[in-house]
């Protein structure tokens, strides 16, 4: 009975209504502009790893990758799509619709943060904003975390202020357990721990209790056993900071000057909506200023929920300060890290910005209508009634909004769910500056899929998001060397990826190198738009494939990627075809004898893949894991070459070459164990040539560089260094 009066009670004013009905067609508009047409777009970015640990979840009860490691980053937001997947299936409409989920109830979370910390008008004022800007409609149809940690931060932030500012003790423990939990989403949740600097200035001595005291407590002890699992015992999703072992290289990578990548990025996506922020300091020194000049309370004369910080005399307004301090503070503390350079990490921040601004908005719409007041009342001689006031309110309101409020264009809202894999992207709406369209690998995965056997070879250029589609892997084709990002181990003399534990394709002639061995096997090869991106995959891959158009099968539904079949059997790519033999870089022996001395940087053209600068008056070295030379040779005859050389010394292992001409393995020669130039020799006959000219490749055992080897900071992998190769006609 008590309920139904207090609904009754509510519903009889009609104030109440119009919130009411404003709030709830906020929520409708909000719910259709993401959850339309979720399925259509392919995953992306590093949806392929949501996927994967997600189905790691659902198969083994916890997110043990194929590789064999733990993907702990993210770890929370893998269970809650676990959740979603049981219902619905694994598809891409299931883990977007978990965005929008979380999406639509900040939306919600919004307005009562906003009523609760100002008013209601701040909370409508801010929920609109959270429905209608284009950047939460982007993101809330993601696959990644970006919506499910902008929920958990904001809720988080929201049951702190009930509980441990308001005092409604009902709120601490589920504040508490939500600030543990926030990191797992993603670690940036650290950034909740400074809530408690401004409540410590709030508190003073009441700070001390036990009620904040061990939340606090248990908060801290959470965090650092995070931190020390994060750095310690991550092998997946760490990469990005990886930048050295040593504890100095840790704490840099997470220190660094700021930078003001953030701030700028705020003005260019919001500039009118980032001024009125920054513009609204000025209002807190006001504030402050008549706070401590009045006795009674400013906040209530100005409609505002506020509470007050005090300083001997000075009061200072804790609600919109606490939002100041928590945007600022956070973006600076960002900013001194190695992710400062897209926005979406500050993304979970944005509720935030958009609080303030709305409490700004309001705070000047409150002062004009008063103003406007004050003008009637010296005109007309009388009071406007409290009604009037609050039309003339919210009207000033809707003026100030429309002016200022930032990225809502509501004809591009409608029809950003029917984006196709082919348009332009807005890069400020994007997963990332650099990605300006949504790539497609379902097309060529599922392809493959369908018609792959067991035995064949898949490879990919895009690891994450090719194996929801293919179902399985073999080769990650990436010849790139990102400092910021290598999600692999070296293993060996191989490079094994961290979440597959498959084997990357380090260069073309790895690549041809595998065409050779498995000549048995089919072979498929899907790509994405890092084929064309030189920093991902050398351009020699390209050109290599460029020349099979006829085993090119299909192409993606962004117009750039596509699949590769080399059925077995037929006329695969070659070492021929990457570098072909010309008259330049042949070594013809037709008169008996070549003496090729690489001392002299114009024989650096025989060297052939691998081949990379002399040493000057010294040789050239041999690099990553075979050479070729091209050898003019005589049919039915024998030949000796005498190699003068030396190994790149590994103390783990003896360097050696393996010798194949035209495919034959013909000798394997090894290395003294010392770092001094020697003699060796290698005798071989030719028979019935099929070819001319003959390609001698020599594989290396293994190729390091000097710089893990702790020699100098050269980065080269770098093999055997040639001083002189002579090869004579034995008759």
């Amino acid at each position: 009975m008590y309920n139904k009066n207090l609904l009754k009670k509510y519903f009889s004013n009609i104030e109440n209504i119009l919130i009411f009905t404003a709030f709830v067609t906020i929520i409708f508009l909000a719910l259709f502009l993401r959850v339309r047409n979720l399925g259509y777009l392919a995953f992306w970015g590093d949806d392929g790893h949501t996927f994967t640990g997600t189905i790691s979840i659902i198969e083994q009860g916890y997110p043990r990758l194929p590789s064999g490691n733990i993907l702990w980053h993210g770890i929370l937001g893998y269970y809650i799509d676990a959740l979603f997947v049981l219902l619905f299936g694994a598809s891409e409409f299931t883990f977007r619709l978990v965005s929008a989920f979380f999406g639509l109830g900040t939306v919600i979370l919004s307005y009562f943060a906003g009523r609760d910390l100002a008013n209601r008008y701040v909370g409508l004022l801010a929920s609109i904003s959270m429905a209608l800007s284009s950047w939460y409609i982007h993101f809330s149809r993601e696959v990644r975390y970006y919506s499910t940690l902008q929920f958990f931060y904001l809720i988080s932030f929201y049951f702190f202020y009930r509980g441990f500012v308001r005092d409604e003790r009902k709120y601490l423990v589920p504040a508490t357990i939500l600030i543990c939990l926030t990191p797992l989403v993603h670690g940036i949740g650290f950034l909740l721990i400074l809530l408690f600097v401004p409540l410590l200035l709030y508190k003073k001595r009441q700070f001390f209790r036990i009620r904040i005291i061990i939340p606090l407590i248990t908060i801290l002890g959470f965090y650092i056993l995070q931190i020390i699992n994060q750095v310690f015992f991550w092998q997946v999703g760490r990469s990005f900071y990886s930048s050295g072992n040593d504890f100095r290289s840790i704490i840099g990578a997470y220190l660094k000057m700021p930078e003001s990548f953030y701030f700028k990025i705020l003005d260019i996506m919001f500039p009118i909506m980032y001024w009125v922020v920054v513009s609204g300091c000025i209002g807190i020194v006001l504030m402050a200023v008549f706070m401590t000049a009045r006795k009674r309370g400013l906040p209530k004369k100005l409609e505002l929920d506020e509470n007050e910080i005090k300083f001997g005399r000075l009061k200072l307004p804790y609600n919109i300060f606490n939002l100041y301090f928590i945007l600022f503070s956070s973006i600076l503390i960002i900013s001194m890290g190695q992710m400062y350079n897209q926005q979406r990490y500050i993304y979970f921040l944005m509720p935030i910005f958009i609080l303030v601004f709305a409490y700004m908005v309001y705070l000047l719409s409150f002062l004009v209508t008063k103003f406007l007041e004050f003008l009637y009342k010296r005109i007309k001689k009388r009071d406007i009634n409290k009604v009037s006031f609050k039309i003339i309110l919210v009207i000033i309101i809707a003026i100030i909004s429309f002016f200022t409020i930032g990225g809502i264009d509501l004809p591009y809202a409608v029809k950003i769910p029917y984006i196709k894999h082919s348009d332009r992207l807005n890069t400020n709406y994007s997963i990332s500056s650099s990605m300006s369209f949504h790539w497609d690998p379902a097309t060529a995965g599922k392809y493959i899929k369908q018609n792959a056997d067991e035995n064949d070879i898949i490879i990919t250029t895009n690891l994450y998001n090719s194996y929801p589609y293919t179902g399985r892997l073999d080769y990650w084709l990436w010849t790139g060397n990102l400092v910021s990002w290598a999600p692999y181990q070296k293993a060996g003399n191989l490079y094994i990826d961290d979440t597959f534990g498959i084997e990357l394709i380090r260069s073309a002639v790895d690549l041809l190198q595998l065409f050779e061995s498995e000549k048995e096997r089919d072979i498929w090869i899907t790509t994405s738009p890092s084929l064309s991106i030189p920093e991902h995959v050398s351009p020699e891959v390209k050109v290599l494939l460029d020349k099979y158009p006829d085993n090119f099968v299909l192409m993606g539904r962004d117009g750039l990627s596509g699949l590769y079949y080399f059925p077995s059997g037929e006329r695969r790519p070659s070492f021929f075809d990457l570098n072909p033999a010309t008259e330049n870089n042949i070594i013809d022996v037709s008169d008996g004898i070549a003496d090729i001395y690489f001392s002299d940087p114009e024989n650096n053209r025989y060297l052939i893949f691998g081949m990379d600068n002399v040493e000057e008056g010294v040789g050239s070295w041999g690099i990553n894991n075979v050479s070729i030379l091209y050898l003019g040779l005589k049919e039915n005859s024998s030949y000796e070459m005498t190699i003068i050389a030396k190994p790149l010394i590994d103390n783990s292992q003896n360097q050696a070459i393996d010798f194949f001409l035209d495919g034959r393995n013909i000798e394997t020669i090894e290395f003294d164990f010392d770092n001094a130039f020697n003699q060796y020799v290698v005798g071989f006959s030719t028979g019935q040539l099929k070819d001319w000219p003959s390609l001698l490749k020599m594989q290396y055992k293994y190729s390091i560089s000097p710089s893990e080897l702790g020699i100098t900071s050269d980065s080269r992998n770098l093999a055997v260094l040639f001083s002189r190769i002579v090869i004579e006609e034995i008759k």
